[in-house]
Formats: C-alpha cells, structure tokens, sequence
C-alpha cells in the first residue's frame, strides 16, 4: 500500500514537470515572437531553470525514496512470502488440528459414554461405601465392645492366673500333705495290721435272774457273743488287758422294779471305777446303761459286780449284756 502510494506521487510529479516545461516552451516561442516582450522571456527563463532545478532536487529525493521503498517492498515481498508459507503451515496445522478435534470429540463422545456408566457405577459405589461406612460403624462398635470383653477377659485371666500360681502352690502343698498323710495311713494301716485286735460282749445268762445274797457278787457273763483276742474269760468274768492302750467299756443290765432298786459297779483291779442304780415301782422291765473308757497297762483287770441284796434278769435274748474294745494302743 505504501509501496503504491509513493508510485503514485513520482508519477503526478513527472506530469507537473512535464506540463511545466510545455508551457514554458509554449511562452518562450511566443515570447520570441514577440517583439516587445524580450525582457520579459529572459525573466522567465530564469524562474523556469530555477523550478527545474528545484524539481532536479526533488526528483532525486523521490529516486532516494523510490530506492528505499523498492527495499521496503522487496522485504515486503518476502514477508509475504513468509506469511503465505506460514498460512500454508498454519493451513496444514489446523487441517491436523480439525482431525484431532474429530479425534477428540470422539474420544469425548466415548469418555461421556464412560463417565455415565461412571457416574451409575460412582452411584453404586456411593451407596455400598453407606452402607460400609454405616457396617464399619457398627464393626468399630462391636470391636470397641470386643476390646473391652477382651480386656476383662485378659484381667480375668491374669486373676485366674494368679489363682492358678496360689493353687499350684496349694496344691503342691496339698500333694505334699497328701504324700504324708498316704505316708501316715500306710503306717496307721500297718499298725492297726499289727496292733492286736481286742473286743468283745457277753450276755449275762440264759436261765433268768441272778441275786447277790448278803455279800457283792462278782457277775459272770458267760454267754460269749464276740471275743476277739481272747481277753475277756467267761469262767472268771474278768476283762484282762492284753497291750498298754485305751478301752471302752460298756453294759446293759435289765430287772423288773416294782418298788425296788437296781444297782451294779466296775472295777479296775479291784478299785471300784463306776457306781449305777435306778428305782422303779411300775413292775416292768427296767434298764441300767453306761459307759466309759479306761487306759490300761498290760495285765489290767476290769469286771461288773452286784452289790448285796440286789439282782438282775437275763435270758437267751441277752438283755444284760458286758462289751468292751481296745480304741488304740499306747
């Protein structure tokens, strides 16, 4: 635009110089034609050179800007050309771009497919993780419920821990003791084995009472119910002891009261040990019953006698009856 322009005025400028110098011409020769006009040509000719100079001076002006526009329109040119290989690239480039703009919008296309079925599939998700969100819950619940059993349950078993260790140890003393004590009964079993064996009971008679007379009367209870050991003797009615220990004695002697009085005794080597009586009136069978335990020494005698005036009753069912054991042996 520039370029055409500067053109433009080079060519107004050569037509005003050439219209200038053809009227100039045109004067001049008339000018020469007239005989009175000499000075005034001369004049003339004088403004004509100095307009000529004048348009010299601008004609080389124009040419210096003629040459500086020629440069400017070849950098032209080749900026133009530039942009023409630029559009051709640009050209290129976008024809790419539209093909990966229908790329794109397909894959977009697809992604939309995607994303919907991501969105049903995110809604899904959304709700299974309510509902594991709400389990989880309901697990931190039970967990927390969990732990606490747990730590009960770990202080119940370190409480039966330490009931275990007191009852170990209970229980190493309990073997213990029971190790003696099995000690103590197989020597208590072997003792009692070799300790002598002695008891007995005797009924007083078969043939109904006995009486003392005006003197005591030693009893004689001689229907032998056990003996064994053989300490009691049924001809003497003495108990004769035949290991040091401890004995129990006891009898049962029956009468028939009717306003009278029952009596009996023991003695220990002739030293009396217990006195009884009863006094009754009804006329019925009456009972007399004691006991007790004596420590004797080896050759000990013990036996029941009458006192005088008094008697008992006894038959084949052994309502009186003398009994006596060893409890142990000293």
């Amino acid at each position: 635009m520039q370029m055409r322009s500067v053109t433009t005025l080079l060519v107004l400028l050569f037509s005003m110089c050439g219209a200038q110098t053809q009227s100039t011409q045109t004067e001049v020769q008339t000018e020469s034609q007239s005989t009175g006009a000499a000075a005034a040509a001369v004049t003339t000719t004088l403004d004509v050179s100095a307009e000529l100079r004048e348009l010299r001076d601008m004609v080389v002006e124009l040419r210096v800007l003629l040459t500086v526009t020629q440069n400017e329109l070849q950098n032209t040119k080749a900026e133009i050309k530039d942009l023409k290989m630029e559009n051709a690239a640009q050209k290129t480039e976008l024809a790419v771009l539209k093909e990966r703009l229908v790329v794109s919008e397909t894959k977009v296309e697809a992604l939309d497919k995607v994303n919907s079925a991501q969105d049903t599939e995110l809604a899904v998700l959304k709700t299974r993780l309510a509902a594991s969100e709400t389990e989880v819950v309901n697990l931190r619940k039970e967990t927390a419920a969990h732990e606490t059993k747990l730590a009960a349950t770990k202080t119940e078993v370190e409480n039966r821990k330490m009931e275990n260790t007191a009852q170990e140890a209970e229980l190493t003393a309990v073997k213990t003791r029971l190790a003696t004590t099995e000690t103590d009964v197989v020597n208590l079993e072997k003792k009692v084995t070799d300790q002598p064996k002695v008891a007995f009971s005797a009924g007083l008679t078969d043939s109904g009472y006995i009486e003392s007379g005006n003197t005591q009367l030693n009893l004689v209870f001689t229907e032998i119910i056990t003996n064994a050991g053989q300490a009691y003797s049924r001809t003497t009615g003495f108990f004769t002891a035949p290991v040091r220990g401890v004995y129990y004695f006891r009898f049962t002697v029956l009468d028939v009261l009717t306003s009278r009085q029952m009596m009996i005794k023991m003695f220990k080597n002739g030293q009396q040990i217990m006195f009884i009586s009863e006094y009754d009136t009804d006329g019925q069978h009456t009972f007399l019953s004691s006991g007790v335990t004596l420590q004797l020494e080896v050759g000990d005698a013990v036996n029941l006698r009458l006192p005088a005036h008094h008697r008992l009753y006894g038959n084949h069912n052994n309502y009186s009856i003398f009994s006596g054991f060893l409890l142990f042996v000293l």
